[in-house]
């Protein structure tokens, strides 16, 4: 993997061993909302090799239909903004360019990998060396979390090198004299991440089941995904940025399971449109029971009364604020749409 060059980027590491974030070099850190995190984590696994768009599409973006990969090249360029990842050459891999040994996975995995074959074990009493010790609760402690555990687009076989260089080192662990084993720090933290999967967890009950997170659709060619952004800590986020992209997603029968919708009504830049509008009457139409709110920074010359019964919406939000880069409070509108799309 090329070193990443001095400057922006410089002295920053991924951290994808739990809730993916990049560290920054003077300690702060960012964390990508979710289909970044999924991307992040992806192109971190890949290492030197990277991922070509076509497979990114594929598994992360697999609901889009197969020539359309405009998606991928927008979210690279987001992610671009925090991590270095070169221009590829025509039909060449994304490569995530930071150093191997500032991704944790690939680091832990190189540290199981050098790890003494026989545990360093000598002299007489087979005492385990201390700065071997210290290698194995070093990696230990790599770990915040289950990486496999979180909501993810990511097939769990993505981490199979990594889950057996896990495997590898809970052996390790448990070959140790128990002495051993009660003087690493990290040893039980470390056991708690799995929540008892077998030979490696805890043996306590496994944690209960989570519920999914409600799905919101937002349509809306602008600030969709500083929006999706918003939401992501509570709600799953499908952002629709066209009239054509909302033609396709129709195109595709899918079943349009969202808790709500949140449809800008100009879906072009010179706000000569009503796109939005078409997108309500569809919605109005194939789901006349799915909550929906208009947004618009230029609302027509109509009580908002009568515009919500004309479109089906159960609110409208003036965009006047979003000049100041200060959204209306996402979280408590959507409560409130879907609360209201539960009690009819």
């Amino acid at each position: 993997m090329a070193m990443t060059p001095p400057g922006r980027y410089a002295g920053i590491s991924v951290e994808i061993l739990g809730s993916p974030r990049v560290r920054r070099e003077d300690g702060t850190d960012w964390k990508p909302p979710q289909l970044l995190a999924d991307l992040l984590v992806t192109l971190a696994l890949a290492g030197a090799d990277g991922r070509s768009r076509e497979w990114l599409r594929r598994v992360l973006w697999s609901q889009l239909p197969s020539t359309d990969a405009n998606p991928v090249v927008q979210a690279v360029q987001r992610l671009r903004k925090h991590v270095p990842i070169p221009k590829p050459a025509p039909g060449g891999p994304y490569v995530l360019d930071v150093p191997a040994e500032r991704i944790d996975a690939l680091a832990f995995c190189r540290g199981v990998a050098e790890l003494a074959p026989d545990g360093g074990r000598s002299g007489p009493t087979g005492a385990t060396p201390p700065d071997e010790l210290a290698r194995v609760d070093g990696l230990l402690g790599m770990w915040r979390g289950s990486p496999w555990a979180r909501d993810s687009r990511l097939p769990e076989s993505a981490w199979n090198d990594v889950r057996r260089a896990r495997d590898r080192l809970v052996a390790r662990v448990r070959d140790l004299p128990a002495d051993e084993q009660a003087g690493l720090a990290h040893w039980n933290r470390f056991r708690e991440h799995f929540h008892g999967e077998p030979g490696t967890g805890r043996p306590v009950a496994p944690a209960a089941r989570r519920e999914p997170r409600k799905r919101v659709l937002i349509v809306d060619d602008m600030i969709g995904h500083a929006l999706a952004v918003a939401l992501d800590g509570t709600y799953d986020c499908e952002v629709v940025g066209s009239l054509a992209a909302w033609k396709q997603l129709l195109g595709q029968e899918p079943p349009l399971d969202y808790a709500c919708a949140l449809v800008d009504r100009h879906l072009s830049e010179r706000t000569a449109d009503c796109g939005g509008e078409i997108v309500l009457r569809d919605l109005r139409r194939l789901r006349p029971a799915l909550p929906t709110a208009l947004m618009s920074v230029d609302l027509p010359y109509e009580d908002s009364e009568s515009l919500r019964e004309r479109l089906g919406a159960r609110a409208v939000i003036p965009k006047h604020n979003d000049a100041h880069e200060s959204l209306v409070p996402l979280v408590d509108l959507v409560e409130k749409l879907i609360a209201r799309g539960q009690s009819g």
